[in-house]
């Protein structure tokens, strides 16, 4: 099953990475995003386990990809289980919100230039290269004050599917 994020996912997603704040900040920011309605923090469960999770964004975080297509955007796709199908229904659940409930016509999402595996499974899903060159993911790990511990950035090349 895959549902939005509840405060108690939260909380239980952020008690099972004890000891590690940089874990413990990005689902705080998920979190963060679902409240303000900028986009929809999916859980995938299994037998009352959390076994995956995704950000699904209203809008690209990328600003040539939007201003280019205007996709709804799977950010930080996770399966905690490689090959039992949890990557693809998070992405079936992702396609459905935005096409459905947000009414977009597109989605997309950046994979990592060293990603094979991952990128293979979004081409069987239906994704294809974006026209436009590749993006910058830029993102920060934060200590749990807050503090920045480091900075990342990450080309990756951008995938888009047509809903």
């Amino acid at each position: 099953m895959i549902k939005p994020a509840t405060q108690a996912d939260i909380d239980r997603m952020i008690g099972a990475r004890d000891g590690e704040p940089v874990a413990q900040h990005h689902i705080r920011a998920r979190w963060v995003l679902q409240q303000s309605g900028e986009g929809v923090y999916l859980v995938a469960w299994r037998d009352g386990e959390i076994v995956g999770q995704t950000m699904l964004l209203r809008r690209s975080k990328y600003d040539e990809v939007y201003a280019d297509a205007d996709p709804a955007e799977i950010n930080a796709l996770h399966a905690y289980v490689r090959r039992q199908g949890i990557g693809t229904a998070i992405i079936r659940a992702a396609e459905e919100i935005a096409a459905g409930e947000w009414n977009r016509s597109a989605i997309g999402l950046a994979v990592g230039l060293d990603n094979d595996r991952a990128r293979a499974l979004y081409e069987r899903l239906g994704y294809e290269a974006w026209s436009g060159p590749r993006v910058v993911d830029r993102w920060t790990e934060q200590a749990a004050d807050g503090t920045v511990v480091r900075t990342h950035s990450d080309p990756c090349e951008y995938l888009l599917k047509k809903l």
